[in-house]
């Protein structure tokens, strides 16, 4: 085949970009960033759904994650592109474990817990999955109540940026098609 690599990549070499992309971190931003800017729609459309995304990342319902946005997107008008490059971008193995712990943190202090204020890397509890089976409201319930100032502030936040790069970009392009637009009209009327 034509263009097909000389030697193909393994899944390790997978997993090892999706951990750590050998083109850097600031370049996978620079691309993303690129890429929500083009999706076509307003700039509410995409940032709506792209803050949604990012905020049910917060919650700690992992499975349900795409779910839950793509309905809170729909009820919104947003982008359901947006919206899961949002979840996935946000909800990942390196976000996670700061998310969970935060969540559970506030969510101790929202409910009045009195350690809530102990130390951010000591759990109260050495939670194991047996626990989770047998007791899943001590976990869940402080996490899910924790996560909803996080997932506000979260949407906000994104929202406000998502919307602010994606208006500059689709200016700029407006831009350049009315600038190539003017300058075509001199030639074709010389002709």
């Amino acid at each position: 085949m034509i263009l097909k690599r000389r030697h193909p990549r393994t899944k390790v070499h997978h997993i090892r970009e999706a951990l750590w992309p050998s083109m850097g971190v600031a370049r996978v931003i620079r691309y993303y960033k690129h890429r929500i800017a083009r999706l076509p729609g307003t700039p509410y459309y995409i940032a709506a759904g792209f803050a949604t995304g990012v905020a049910i990342s917060f919650t700690p319902f992992v499975g349900f994650h795409l779910m839950l946005a793509g309905l809170i997107t729909w009820m919104l008008g947003g982008s359901l592109v947006a919206m899961a490059l949002g979840t996935l971008l946000s909800g990942n193995p390196w976000t996670f474990p700061f998310i969970w712990l935060s969540s559970y943190k506030i969510g101790q202090m929202l409910l009045g817990h009195e350690n809530a204020k102990a130390e951010p890397h000591v759990l109260h509890h050495q939670f194991t999955f047996n626990d989770l089976l047998q007791k899943p409201m001590e976990l869940l319930l402080p996490m899910s109540l924790g996560s909803l100032p996080l997932a506000v502030a979260a949407w906000f936040v994104t929202y406000y940026i998502v919307s602010g790069i994606v208006k500059r970009h689709k200016d700029a392009r407006m831009t350049r098609i009315h600038g190539k637009s003017h300058h075509a009209l001199p030639h074709a009327e010389k002709k």
